[in-house]
């Protein structure tokens, strides 16, 4: 991977992560998680994991967020000499409680990605990459909420390293009051 293709991706990551939280309401609500995610490819190759994490504000005083998300790991479960795999950009979405403790989540994310399997002598690369979610969490109080997701991770012109993910989110919402941040 060229440390051209890092760098604008990581200006574009910086110059969003500027601009998203203007979107905020002056409560500044947010919300900031930690996801792990399995990776299926394809029938051939086995369970790869995925790491990353995720930042957005809400617009206003709804439940429409827009922010950043950024993932990492190995596609096929080898050791990341073997095989690596990053996708990021901007993430857009939307929460709405359904009971008491449970929420349900739906979200896009466009961006950009890349990956190389080397047992494969797969070197692949994406300008785009869309990846739309659903997900449904168990609020776990203090504003924690627990999220079980499921998505399709799509890189045009990288068929080896798009398919399905599963996985769960640790994420933490902030809010003027506490109302807003246990939803």
């Amino acid at each position: 991977m060229k440390l051209s293709s890092l760098l604008i991706t990581v200006t574009y990551c910086v110059f969003f992560c500027c601009s998203t939280p203007s979107l905020a309401d002056d409560s500044g609500r947010s919300k900031i998680g930690f996801d792990i995610k399995g990776f299926k490819a394809n029938l051939q190759t086995d369970i790869g994991w995925l790491v990353g994490g995720r930042w957005a504000g809400y617009f206003g005083t709804s439940q429409v967020y827009m922010g950043l998300a950024t993932y990492f790991g190995a596609p096929t479960g080898l050791n990341i000499q073997q095989e690596k795999m990053y996708y990021g950009g901007l993430i857009f979405g939307v929460d709405k409680k359904v009971s008491k403790w449970g929420a349900f989540e739906a979200n896009l994310l466009l961006g950009y990605g890349e990956g190389e399997l080397k047992r494969f002598g797969i070197n692949e690369r994406s300008h785009y990459v869309v990846e739309p979610g659903l997900g449904f969490g168990a609020s776990l109080g203090g504003g924690w909420r627990l999220t079980f997701a499921a998505s399709y991770l799509h890189m045009a012109n990288a068929t080896h390293i798009s398919g399905p993910t599963f996985g769960f989110r640790f994420a933490l919402r902030s809010g003027s009051s506490s109302k807003a941040a246990n939803d």
